[in-house]
């Protein structure tokens, strides 16, 4: 019988919560657990699926102790493991995020282009928050964070806590790829193993063999450049995620040595995606529409019930397998093959090593450790240094409070490059964030460093735009869906 463990799910209002608590049911002999703490800042959203959580729990993890607080010390104060899924600003930030953009012919993304740039700055204030209060408590909890732009969050903390060996970021695209690679073979997902480089979000499959040796990479290369893909992940089947997974197909036809991540599109087809959005309906109000309506409509169906009879059982999630199977890793050290997010340092031997790189690596007791990868050759390389300029200038842009560098990540970031593009959506994405970029009990440090009247500093005409920045307190609003 394996020791049992004491979890957080911090941002429990996300509506990916009922899923994950469906893989904790299923995985309950593999990663056994004695206390759930659901946690979020928002109870009314957390408690849309209360009944709901409590339900399944009480009918298939009776023994587990259930615990809904609003309270942070509660939640963070005896823990040996914290799920990390903040929404900052919710859906209603999530909507501008990819609809100011698309003002100006710009990709408008959740995590990558501008978007991504405003989503990760409103993160990395509330993540900094988040393990500096956990940590007030024990310096053993581990912090697995799911909170996006994985990219941006991964770097800031690393800047942030450069000593701290207990904070794992995770995406789930990789293994959700590697799902849907299986189902295309006709392989054993568990059989498989790839190798792969790059940054989160902007990565490539090299290799793809499965445990008896068999290399499966140019048959899946061959189809994946004739067929559309269809992804395993019922939760990416909308509109938006299939055009996502076509453009695999479409850069394949002409750089086809490597397989691509599907968030690759974005920077190579910026001007084609935006010309297709739509400024009033992005991928915010179809998540609103279908996934989250969907969950909230179970949820309702859970209150006043004493059984599960008739009443679906949310699981299956990429998300919460992902979440469970690294934190099952990590407690009983099995150092299971998973593509892990790490500072470089000399895994890809001609590419920044303070870098945080995506690649094929192990979990166990230890935390992360990504497998050599060698040299890239000029074109990878060229492509990822640009990109990790950008997060590099995003994470300082934050840090120092300097519209200059926020300005310059804008226009190193393939899908933006035009700096007259780059300064009107910066200076609408600040006016928009004007309540979260700007961590509270820190503008007054910032202060002395900034010019007269405004909240960031500036080398651009001498400050910052006009009525942007202003020094203001910093909300959390953690648990939508991402």
């Amino acid at each position: 019988m394996r020791e049992s463990h004491i979890i957080t799910i911090a941002g429990a209002g996300s509506a990916r919560v009922p899923a994950l608590v469906g893989t904790l049911v299923n995985y309950k002999e593999r990663f056994p657990l004695s206390k759930i703490i659901f946690y979020d800042i928002d109870n009314e959203r957390m408690g849309l699926m209360e009944d709901y959580d409590r339900l399944v729990l009480k009918c298939f993890y009776p023994e587990c102790e259930v615990v809904f607080t609003t309270d942070e010390d509660e939640a963070y104060r005896e823990t040996d493991f914290v799920f990390c899924q903040m929404r900052v600003g919710k859906t209603a930030m999530r909507s501008l995020d990819e609809k100011i953009p698309l003002r100006y012919g710009l990709v408008g993304q959740e995590t990558c282009g501008p978007g991504g740039f405003a989503y990760g700055m409103r993160s990395l204030g509330a993540m900094k928050h988040m393990v500096e209060k956990v940590r007030s408590y024990s310096k053993d909890t581990w912090i697995l964070n799911y909170t996006n732009p994985a990219a941006i969050v991964a770097l800031g903390l690393d800047k942030m806590f450069p000593e701290d060996k207990r904070i794992l970021n995770l995406c789930d695209q990789p293994f959700s790829l590697m799902k849907s690679y299986a189902k295309i073979l006709g392989v054993p997902q568990e059989k498989l193993r790839a190798r792969y480089f790059g940054l989160n979000h902007f990565g490539w499959f090299t290799e793809l063999k499965d445990t008896d040796g068999n290399d499966h990479f140019d048959t899946l290369r061959a189809y994946l450049r004739d067929h559309d893909f269809q992804p395993f992940n019922a939760e990416q089947r909308s509109k938006s995620w299939l055009d996502t997974y076509v453009r695999v197909n479409q850069y394949m036809k002409f750089i086809d040595e490597y397989i691509p991540t599907t968030y690759l599109q974005y920077y190579m087809f910026p001007e084609e995606i935006a010309a297709e959005s739509d400024p009033a309906y992005t991928r915010a109000d179809e998540s609103r529409d279908s996934r989250e309506k969907e969950v909230f409509e179970v949820c309702a169906r859970a209150k006043g019930r004493d059984s599960m009879e008739g009443l679906e059982m949310l699981t299956n999630s990429v998300f919460g397998n992902l979440m469970v199977e690294v934190a099952e890793s990590i407690a009983y050290d099995l150092n299971r093959e998973f593509i892990v997010l790490v500072r470089n340092d000399g895994i890809i031997g001609n590419f920044e090593p303070d870098a945080i790189v995506e690649v094929a690596g192990t979990i166990g007791k230890d935390g992360a450790k990504g497998y050599p990868f060698g040299d890239i050759s000029p074109y990878y390389k060229g492509l990822m240094e640009g990109q990790y300029a950008y997060e590099l200038l995003t994470v300082e842009a934050f840090l120092e409070q300097d519209y200059t560098k926020a300005l310059k990540a804008l226009i190193l970031n393939r899908s933006v490059v035009d700096p007259s593009k780059a300064k009107a959506v910066l200076d609408d994405l600040m006016e928009a964030n004007k309540d979260y970029w700007v961590p509270a009990g820190e503008a007054e440090a910032w202060g002395a460093k900034r010019p007269a009247g405004y909240g960031w500093r500036s080398d651009v005409s001498g400050a910052a735009p006009s009525g942007h920045g202003v020094m203001v307190k910093f909300t959390y609003f953690w648990g939508n869906m991402r």
